[in-house]
């Protein structure tokens, strides 16, 4: 049970779940995608708070299980990582809401993180080694299209997201050799569960 406050300075209590096993509720799936998780009405003025909460979700699609760690708290916990034990290969960690949404949408076309994760490497690397500007580009996985993998690239131009396409074959090729990969550098560093993605080496995330 949790105590909010909302913008109307109204004070109630909602109550949020510790762990959700998303075999036995397959809609939290849907809820997270739609962006109606961790939310919550204003009794008082009918607004929706959107919330983050750390909360573990249990038997996902690969098996294995996922635990969300709020935005708030990614400089913490990316310390810490650094003396926790090593995690399974089925253990992921996520950090604010955008990475939840994209490691699910990722696990729901039945692709492996990994290789999304590579690729979006070397994208940015692409990006930031041809941008004339400091600017904080985000590079995120959007969904897959017939025979291409959509990322949405942010930053390059003020309110504007970029789409880049990249062959499904590419990332088939990618995901034969990923197991060598991630034991080479720089990809041991953000490859290697359970937090699996290249905000783990970009300090601007």
């Amino acid at each position: 049970m949790a105590q909010l406050t909302c913008v109307c300075e109204h004070k109630f209590k909602a109550e949020f779940q510790s762990t959700v096993d998303a075999q036995k509720n397959p809609d939290t799936i849907k809820q997270i995608l739609k962006g109606d998780f961790l939310t919550a009405q204003c009794p008082a003025c009918g607004k929706v708070l959107k919330l983050e909460f750390p909360f573990k979700l249990i038997n996902i699609k690969t098996g294995g299980e996922m635990n969300f760690v709020p935005e708030v708290d990614r400089v913490d916990t990316l310390k810490k990582l650094k003396k926790t034990k090593k995690a399974t290969k089925l253990e992921r960690m996520v950090i604010g809401y955008p990475e939840l949404v994209e490691k699910l949408t990722i696990f729901e076309l039945n692709l492996d993180d990994r290789v999304i994760e590579y690729i979006k490497y070397h994208l940015l690397s692409h990006v930031l080694e041809h941008s004339h500007e400091d600017k904080e580009i985000f590079i995120s996985f959007a969904t897959k299209k017939e025979d291409d993998l959509l990322f949405h690239i942010k930053g390059l131009k003020a309110d504007e997201i970029g789409i880049t396409k990249i062959p499904l074959s590419s990332y088939n090729q990618t995901l034969k050799d990923i197991e060598k990969k991630i034991e080479e550098e720089p990809y041991c560093d953000f490859l290697k569960p359970p937090y699996i993605s290249i905000n783990k080496i970009y300090t601007w995330v």
